[in-house]
């Protein structure tokens, strides 16, 4: 183990750490078992591994609000998420240099399960649970008033101006043409449109996941699902948690998240339209994330022509593609 990891795990009450690295995409995460009781946690060093990763979430007010965000969630509901760990000198967050560098740090109490599926998804039940859960993550986070806006990314209309400044870059990149470029240009537009055009009670907005990928949804052996890596938490329109939980699904029952997450209100007229979009802008808001990592170029490469042929010209025309991915 990293001589640097060991001293920083040192700072928790855990008396024989064992580290192993998972990955490092917006942050270098760890595997850490304490070997001498086998109490097992998740390690987060908040160092992006490219510029677009990166944001207000990696400062140390923003990982606070995000680890305080957990404790409540944790404390005033059933939801399973991780829990936050103090440390020796009970701060939530412990400082880290690297590389000349200071870093922010957590650790946080592992939740055994693996990711989610989409054969976890392939019955009416399944799915539906899965929107029930996220309505029922939004009805929490209506209640919590203690994040400032400040310290936590924007999810609302303005981010398409980013979005389209990084996916730009593909162009430079020779990944993508600009006639691919000037698609998606247009699509975003379509979606902002759409937006301002929309019905309030359609278009709420509050705080969101923001991230709710399969790779951010663990299936408990117990069958359960648990919620994990709020690190990109914000604010912006609720449905675009919805869209995101509805790209999990298999398209046969894409349609029960939405019911899920209404409940016994049934979802409104132009909700599918605004969902779709929001599918739309999520898988690009990937695309972004990723443009400057190098490993990822060969798979840009491949499919974002695919995405522009298969994907947002249709919904430029006018067809619906709720059940297209």
């Amino acid at each position: 183990m990293d001589n640097k990891i060991l001293n920083l795990l040192l700072q928790y009450d855990i008396v024989n750490p064992e580290a192993t690295l998972i990955r490092h995409n917006e942050n270098r995460t760890y595997k850490v078992i304490d070997s001498s009781n086998g109490s097992v946690y998740l390690l987060r060093v908040h160092d992006p591994l490219t510029l677009n990763l990166g944001g207000i979430q990696h400062t140390r007010q923003g990982v606070e609000s995000e680890l305080r965000l957990l404790e409540a969630i944790s404390k005033r509901t059933d939801l399973m998420v991780p829990v936050p760990v103090v440390n020796r000198y009970g701060q939530l967050v412990t400082e880290f240099e690297l590389d000349g560098s200071t870093l922010c740090c957590s650790l946080l109490h592992w939740i055994e399960g693996r990711n989610l599926t989409k054969e976890d998804l392939s019955s009416p039940d399944a799915a539906y649970n899965l929107g029930a859960q996220v309505g029922s993550l939004h009805t929490f986070f209506a209640t919590y008033d203690k994040v400032v806006p400040a310290d936590r990314p924007d999810y609302g209309i303005r981010r398409t101006d980013k979005m389209l400044k990084q996916i730009r870059r593909g162009v430079e990149l020779e990944l993508f043409s600009e006639e691919n470029f000037l698609i998606v240009e247009k699509t975003l537009t379509r979606i902002v449109d759409r937006l301002r055009a929309g019905q309030p009670e359609t278009l709420k907005q509050g705080i969101i996941h923001a991230d709710l990928n399969m790779s951010n949804i663990l299936v408990t052996p117990l069958g359960s699902y648990a919620f994990i890596d709020f690190c990109l938490f914000g604010f912006g329109y609720l449905l675009f948690d919805v869209a995101m939980a509805a790209l999990n699904t298999p398209k046969e029952y894409r349609e029960q998240v939405v019911t899920g997450y209404y409940g016994k209100m049934l979802p409104y007229e132009e909700a599918y339209s605004v969902i779709e979009g929001f599918m739309l802008s999520a898988v690009l808001g990937y695309y972004a994330f990723v443009m400057e990592n190098d490993a990822a170029h060969a798979w840009i490469r491949e499919r974002m022509p695919q995405f522009c042929h298969t994907r947002c010209t249709p919904f430029l025309n006018g067809e619906s593609i709720f059940l297209s991915f």
